[in-house]
């Protein structure tokens, strides 16, 4: 984990103008003491030559769906944190086109700026660096011949949909424009506090402290039979059981924009 800081002071993940729901998700997972003792551990192994970076972070993703990038040069680099593309539309999946279908070969100048190159089992997770919000291809077989944009028949159609147009956008020498699974801004502000709960809850604070930073500073004076009949301490009690909800799991949610 990066050092701590004082939890009422906003989340690492507000600074980022192009927060899509994966940056958010990934920052649930961060808070998770289960993933980061694996992920800690993974670190240990990649250190001692056992295994690579990019094994390491493979195993990581089958297990908790995404994970950071298991190098000890970079860890915790939100901006490395790979998906299953099975769990994220906005990973698009690029695979050798079958014959007769008008397809042509990828033209790798023309994806721009590369963040990473990240093997994670049969494919390979290219990271292209877009102010916007990067994207993600998730290439599988070889990209030497004319290559296809893979639609699954199944949920998130359109966000895939519109994660493709990016890429499209991309090649024709267009600005891709922002991701589809982007919050709108009450929702990314209530995420955002969600992790504040975590935050304050892991330093210790009391649920009282936790409302008085983030509801109503006015419950520091609220006598004993106040503050346990008040609407402050019912919404504190349950944002933590939600922001514990999204750190156990729920974080699985929001990589489809949920």
């Amino acid at each position: 984990m990066p050092p701590e800081k004082d939890w009422r002071a906003p989340p690492d993940e507000a600074g980022n103008d192009a927060l899509a729901y994966s940056d958010i998700a990934i920052g649930y997972l961060r808070r998770n003491p289960r993933y980061r003792a694996d992920y800690y551990r993974a670190l240990g192994r990649v250190k001692r030559g056992a295994i690579t970076a990019d094994e390491a972070t493979a195993a990581l993703v089958r297990r908790w769906g995404v994970s950071f990038h298991a190098a000890p040069a970079s860890a915790f680099d939100p901006r490395l944190a790979v998906a299953q593309p099975d769990l994220s539309p906005a990973s698009i999946v690029l695979a050798p086109a079958r014959a007769g279908i008008g397809a042509e070969c990828l033209d790798m100048k023309a994806l721009g700026d590369v963040r990473a190159r990240i093997r994670i089992g049969d494919f390979l997770h290219v990271i292209l660096a877009d102010s916007d919000g990067d994207e993600h291809l998730c290439m599988c077989g070889s990209c030497q011949g004319p290559m296809a944009v893979m639609l699954p028949i199944g949920p998130d159609p359109f966000a895939r949909l519109a994660s493709a147009e990016r890429l499209c956008r991309r090649l024709n020498g267009m600005a891709a424009g922002p991701p589809a699974l982007r919050p709108p801004p009450y929702r990314r502000r209530h995420l955002l506090t969600l992790l504040q709960v975590l935050d304050g809850h892991r330093a210790g604070a009391t649920r009282r402290e936790l409302a008085a930073a983030l509801i109503d500073d006015d419950v520091r004076d609220y006598s004993a039979a106040e503050w346990a009949d008040s609407r402050e301490r019912k919404r504190i009690n349950r944002w933590i059981a939600e922001a514990v909800e999204l750190r156990d799991g729920g974080y699985i949610r929001l990589l489809r924009g949920g």
